[in-house]
């Protein structure tokens, strides 16, 4: 039936997000609550008459209508009742052939082992072998009952105050002829991207006890070094990877791990250890003192435990007779018993009374992460959404569409505000300046200069036409040559660049632009004084940026979009380079727009992301040194931290190594700041802390899809917590950082935090 929810804290939200109650008797089990609801079936808490906890699992009824499906579940039932193991997850009771067909598992509430190894941090030789001679018994007991699990991952191993226990052999099947006939279709591979063995993926017949040593050692290598031995990216890419590329096995604790771990992921089946071998290798390597018997894991067991007493105190009577239940921390041990299951991933934690009885006044639970803390926060009242959020030195800019207001970082106090109507670009720059392109569609683009201490306007240009600055070359009325209603800015050290132009990005603005063409207009920084003009194509323009005393304007006369079919047509676009004395070209660059920072002025090296790939591109001569399959939408730093380039999507943060490309660590259970001012906004990086949103730590519940609980900081080298803070989340969030501090704005509230203890 598939790997179960997982059960953690927040659990008295379960029952408001499933539908349905969990009111009735099955098989003789009382049931306690919905703990979720699949496309396979229904899993349900629920107590035996002697009140031990049981994860119960009832299949569909248009499934069980099939009579294959019912045969395969019954299968299902045989396989997991034939393992027997202290490290593995057995079955209570079953009855495949009831309406609906059920099995209950033994409850025990835990942390899955991603989880734990998240708040615990790559784990180190000692510990590695810890959790490898474990997990080499429990796939003992597996094969001991000529069965193969087929799908270990981190998802199906949950750490419990037993120790990790293996879950799920719904997928399993025998290696015994009489256990020998698929259920699954021809087509079907089963399994998971990064542990599913080669001769898996090349059907070379039934996969055998190998096949699990493979997956064992793939997870090996990402609990020691936060990463897929076979990258990220689309589940196509990964499996390419099994196939035909080496693991990456950079960054395990030494040579002899090194060495174990490349023969468990060996490619040949024969090549690999038995599980044999494996258990005596790990178990002559382990630490004293299991690490799940240490904080901070057996505090996320504590959580676990004490979610889903709560779940138990808030389930209804099933009589008038019977009193409302207390479940005690106590109470909750001796009803579960051992044995382990995944649950549910929706979670809070629950504070029990000192008594361990439940009060009707509950403390404040003191989290199990370090906690960050809010300064201040500020509402700036109504406005219009878009714009942009700046830290700038000593101070914190605002930008929306009608106002542009300079707050002090540290207090949140106003220093400036005024009306930023039009302005569609705000660029500060030095300790006294700020600049901003004003571009409203009644006349052309202007650059204005404000002083960054009062907010007062220092220059303003004029339209070009009035000013002189682009000569007359028609004897035809204004309206020929109008000015682009759209503009773009770039400084550089003695020159600043207002480019206009006229969107081309859809049918209707080609139609509208009347073929206009881009201008550059070079203006000295000090006084707005015009210095050069130069006229270009008819297209629009993307990105415009200086190096080297150049300026670098990549254009497009047609839609933007990072489909495969349109990056073709992209990879067309040019990237035309000016020099800033004189804004005469130097050169154009075919294909160059679509990576504007590399042209013969730039030096570096730079990283940019285009569609599902991620590429290190050598700025002055325009060569791509390394390109990696990624994850699609993903967006990255644009040069490398400590060896490092960070990326980021709307479903997961990583880290490459600058110099290959590979994945040094990645997280699927948090996301990036989402700024509305660009479409795929990098990673946000300041002072040695990457800043991502995501659930509370321990919750067990994804970014993607769920509530926006609050900010992360993580290690950028290591994809491990540092602090965490709750905030109102939104989607439409602005982010920056700096000084110590970190801001985010929410519609019109901006909150500023820092670290615990003032640490950042």
């Amino acid at each position: 039936m598939g790997t179960q929810p997982q059960v953690g804290p927040r659990a008295s939200h379960i029952l408001t997000v499933v539908k349905g109650g969990a009111v009735g008797e099955i098989g003789g089990y009382r049931l306690v609550a919905l703990l979720g609801d699949g496309g396979m079936g229904q899993v349900h808490l629920a107590r035996a008459a002697s009140g031990r906890l049981v994860a119960l699992k009832t299949v569909h009824p248009h499934l069980a209508a099939d009579p294959r499906f019912r045969e395969r579940f019954r299968r299902e039932v045989a396989a997991a009742r034939a393992v027997d193991g202290p490290y593995t997850a057995g079955v209570l009771a079953a009855d495949p052939d009831a309406e609906p067909p059920w099995l209950a598992t033994a409850y025990a509430a835990g942390p899955a082992l991603s989880e734990a190894v998240s708040a615990l941090g790559p784990l180190g030789p000692r510990r590695l072998a810890a959790l490898g001679a474990l997990l080499a018994e429990a796939l003992a007991a597996v094969h001991a009952a000529h069965l193969v699990h087929r799908d270990l991952k981190p998802a199906n191993v949950i750490v419990t105050r037993d120790g990790p226990k293996v879950i799920d052999f719904g997928i399993a099947k025998g290696t015994t002829e009489a256990n020998a006939e698929a259920l699954t279709l021809s087509s079907e591979i089963v399994g998971s991207p990064g542990f599913i063995a080669p001769e898996q993926l090349a059907r070379q017949g039934e996969p055998g006890p190998p096949a699990d040593v493979f997956a064992l050692g793939g997870l090996l290598a990402l609990c020691a070094t936060g990463r897929n031995p076979f990258g990220a990216g689309s589940a196509p890419q990964v499996l390419y990877r099994t196939l035909h590329e080496e693991p990456d096995l950079d960054g395990v604790p030494d040579d002899d791990w090194r060495e174990f771990l490349g023969r468990c992921l060996a490619r040949e089946p024969a090549d690999r250890p038995a599980v044999a071998e494996v258990l005596a290798w790990c178990a002559a390597r382990s630490a004293a003192e299991p690490w799940w018997e240490q904080e901070p894991v057996t505090g996320l067991i504590r959580q676990h435990e004490e979610a889903t007493a709560e779940l138990i105190e808030a389930a209804p009577a099933v009589a008038d007779t019977e009193p409302p239940a207390r479940a005690s921390r106590r109470r909750f041990l001796l009803w579960s018993a051992s044995g382990a299951v995944a649950a549910a991933g929706i979670s809070t934690a629950v504070a029990l009374g000192k008594d361990g009885s439940g009060s009707a006044e509950r403390p404040t639970p003191t989290p199990s992460y370090p906690r960050g803390r809010a300064l201040w926060t500020r509402d700036l009242g109504p406005t219009q959404y878009g714009g942009a959020l700046i830290r700038h030195g000593d101070a914190l800019y605002v930008h929306d569409t009608t106002s542009l207001t300079r707050l002090d970082p540290a207090t949140g106090a106003v220093r400036w505000q005024r009306d930023a109507k039009g302005v569609s670009e705000v660029v500060p720059h030095g300790k006294d300046v700020v600049h901003l392109v004003h571009a409203e569609l009644a006349g052309a683009p202007t650059l204005v200069a404000l002083d960054a201490a009062t907010g007062d306007t220092r220059w303003e240009t004029r339209d070009p036409r009035l000013e002189g600055l682009r000569p007359r070359t028609s004897l035809l009325p204004d309206g020929v040559e109008l000015e682009g209603s759209r503009g773009m800015f770039a400084l550089g050290d003695t020159v600043a660049c207002l480019i206009t132009y006229e969107s081309y990005d859809t049918a209707w603005s080609r139609r509208a632009g009347q073929k206009r063409p881009w201008r550059a207009y070079g203006y000295d920084p000090a006084t707005g004084e015009g210095l050069w003009y130069h006229q270009g194509t008819a297209a629009g323009v993307t990105a415009v940026r200086y190096a080297g005393g150049r300026f670098a304007i990549a254009v497009s006369d047609h839609a933007q979009s990072d489909g495969p079919e349109q990056l073709k047509v992209r990879a067309r676009d040019p990237l035309h380079v000016l020099r800033a004395s004189d804004g005469r070209p130097e050169t154009t660059v075919t294909g160059g727009a679509l990576r504007p920072d590399a042209h013969p002025g730039a030096t570096g090296t730079g990283y940019f992301a285009l569609g599902e790939a991620v590429s290190a591109v050598d700025l002055a001569a325009r060569t791509t040194l390394w390109s990696r399959g990624v994850t699609d939408s993903v967006s990255v730093t644009p040069t490398a931290t400590d060896g490092l380039v960070h990326a980021a999507s709307h479903t997961e943060v990583s880290a490459l190594d600058a110099a290959t490309g590979r994945t040094r660590w990645l997280r699927t259970d948090v996301r990036r700041l989402t700024d509305a001012s660009h479409a795929s906004p990098p990673p946000l990086l300041s002072e040695g802390r990457l800043y991502v949103t995501g659930p509370e730590p321990g919750s067990d519940r994804l970014a993607l899809g769920g509530p926006k609980w609050g900010l992360h900081a993580l290690d950028p080298a290591t994809g491990k917590l540092l602090w965490a803070v709750p905030f109102e989340g939104r989607d439409d969030l602005l982010g920056c950082a700096g000084g110590g501090l970190v801001h985010v704005c929410a519609g019109s509230v901006v909150t500023t935090f820092r670290g615990p203890d003032g640490a950042v």
